[in-house]
């Protein structure tokens, strides 16, 4: 379903000669587009293994947003239509170590759920940032997953999961058929890749290329083309086969057993599951997983893929803030 605003209420007034009463019902606010939204504030901050680059848009009273971006390796830039929020609040994004403007160390090391975890919580110590919403994004949604369950939910208002993954066995389940649906040379080449362990044949690039056209970025616009652009050319391709694998179906990496569906029931903050009409995260699993929450919702984008923020920014951008505006409001 698509999430609305709720329209208030004004100007109800009692009429005590007849007893009757008048309600008028206000227009929805008007919000600057997304992409007029400024860049206020930016900086470095220290976590384990090197220093991380934070962004900062818009202004506001209300709670601050917290954005982390998927991957793991893929920078901020895909996620950052998000700052439409900030007409109302402060949106932050930080681009994670190893990709985009932040520091590149290499090693094993680095990647893993652990330190990763670390590094969520030095950036939100680093920021100041007392009370927040989270908003992740794929991979942002497991970590943001472990950093509820295992770190501290104080101070965090709500958290959205765009694409969550919070289950891979419930996202292969998902994401195998896709393969088949693909063009049969395209589908027998990730077959043989993965049979054989050899993934940089022409063929299986194809065949990934066909995925995240049909799954993952189905929109591209004019205007969110540049943000793509960006998001690819700042890739940490180093994380991101240490711990998802060769591509967005083919998991090999650190996190292929990762499961925190058992442990949802434990999330006692207001939870938004996000999912795209044609998303690699399915509208079942983001049901599924709700209905382990104590406290959720789920929304589905019409037309998007797995990134939503790419291919139908203002939908996804109306639907959070509309639920922060219920959370706040509660």
């Amino acid at each position: 379903m698509i999430i609305t605003r709720r329209s208030a209420l004004l100007g109800a007034a009692a009429l005590a000669a007849c007893g009757q009463q008048s309600q008028t019902k206000a227009a929805p606010a008007a919000h600057p587009g997304w992409s007029s939204i400024p860049q206020t504030g930016t900086g470095r901050i220290s976590v384990p293994g090197g220093t991380v680059v934070w962004r900062r848009f818009g202004a506001g009273s209300k709670t601050p947003v917290l954005a982390a971006h998927g991957g793991p390796g893929f920078p901020s830039d895909y996620i950052e239509p998000l700052k439409g929020l900030g007409d109302e609040r402060p949106v932050y994004f930080w681009d994670q170590l190893g990709c985009g403007r932040s520091d590149k160390p290499s090693g094993a090391q680095y990647w893993t759920r652990a330190r990763f975890l670390d590094e969520l919580a030095a950036v939100r110590a680093g920021l100041e940032l007392a009370e927040m919403h989270y908003y992740g994004s794929s991979w942002g949604t497991m970590l943001g997953a472990d950093y509820l369950l295992d770190r501290t939910q104080e101070g965090v208002k709500s958290a959205t999961f765009d694409g969550p993954v919070l289950s891979i066995r419930r996202y292969l389940a998902d994401t195998r058929p896709m393969i088949d649906q693909l063009t049969p040379e395209h589908a027998a080449a990730v077959h043989e890749a993965e049979r054989t362990g050899h993934f940089d044949a022409p063929a299986y690039a194809a065949a990934n290329e066909e995925f995240t056209a049909l799954h993952v970025t189905r929109n591209l616009t004019p205007e969110t083309q540049p943000y793509w652009d960006r998001t690819n050319a700042g890739a940490g391709m180093e994380s991101y086969i240490a711990m998802d694998g060769q591509s967005e179906f083919s998991i090999t990496g650190n996190l292929q057993n990762y499961e925190r569906e058992a442990d949802l029931n434990r999330i006692t903050i207001p939870l938004l599951y996000i999912s795209g009409e044609f998303d690699t995260c399915t509208e079942g699993a983001s049901r599924e997983y709700a209905s382990k929450s104590p406290h959720a919702e789920v929304a589905v984008i019409a037309g998007a893929g797995h990134c939503k923020l790419i291919d139908q920014p203002e939908a996804t951008i109306a639907v959070t803030r509309a639920f922060l505006d219920r959370v706040e409001a509660a």
